[in-house]
């Protein structure tokens, strides 16, 4: 009974004058060698939400953490919408280019948490998103667990309470599905916001985990030059 309510609240938030995402080109480049191919496929979060450039976003701050650690150029690209579901991005992925990439992060939940999607609903298109993108020409797959629900803190208690037990839910749903495949799930801190602060933290946390996933590069295998 409460999922209509839940899916007109949160579409009307999504059209507040508030909700700030960045513009212009959806990649962030480091520049370096051999350089490692990221997607990001996702939900508000993913998008940058709370930032005016990616930049500021978590994008940025995962490119930056992969090329500190792995030495090399890096480049993130966002396939990610603001109100996208579990249900939408697996229709979306028949758009997809998925081969190719170094590593594919997905970034989802918090627009199924928000509108109380059922677990069986989130069960199913889960599992055929993670069973998509591991079966890509990919070197490595990465899911995160639930971001922000910060959306609920002008909710009434028993409703931000009944938001994060289903938060809990999607949770365990998606860790059963990722240890079913072998997927591992980076889990995201607490965040009051979605603001640089938070990507920071995400984009380090999730970017040490790309960074000792990829494959090493061929310039890393070559022997080292001695002088004779």
């Amino acid at each position: 009974m409460l999922r209509p309510l839940f899916r007109i609240w949160f579409s009307a938030t999504q059209r507040g004058r508030d909700w700030l995402y960045p513009a212009g080109p959806s990649e962030v480049s480091i520049a370096g060698s051999d350089p490692i191919r990221v997607l990001v496929i996702g939900d508000g979060p993913a998008a940058g939400c709370g930032v005016l450039i990616h930049d500021r976003g978590f994008a940025a701050h995962l490119a930056g953490q992969v090329a500190s650690v792995t030495k090399r150029g890096v480049v993130v690209t966002v396939a990610a919408q603001p109100t996208a579901s579990a249900r939408s991005t697996l229709r979306s992925l028949e758009e997809m280019v998925l081969d190719g990439y170094d590593c594919i992060i997905l970034m989802l939940t918090t627009t199924d948490v928000l509108c109380l999607t059922s677990r069986e609903s989130w069960r199913r298109s889960m599992q055929r998103l993670v069973d998509a993108v591991n079966a890509a020409d990919a070197a490595s797959v990465v899911v995160t667990s639930v971001a922000s629900v910060h959306l609920t803190r002008p909710l009434k208690p028993f409703l931000r309470r009944l938001i994060s037990s289903h938060a809990g839910a999607l949770n365990r749903e998606t860790y059963r599905i990722c240890l079913r495949t072998d997927t591992p799930v980076v889990v995201l801190s607490a965040a009051s916001e979605l603001a640089t602060d938070a990507y920071a933290r995400w984009g380090r946390d999730v970017g040490m985990h790309v960074a000792h996933a990829v494959p090493v590069s061929d310039s890393e295998n070559q022997p080292a030059q001695t002088g004779e």
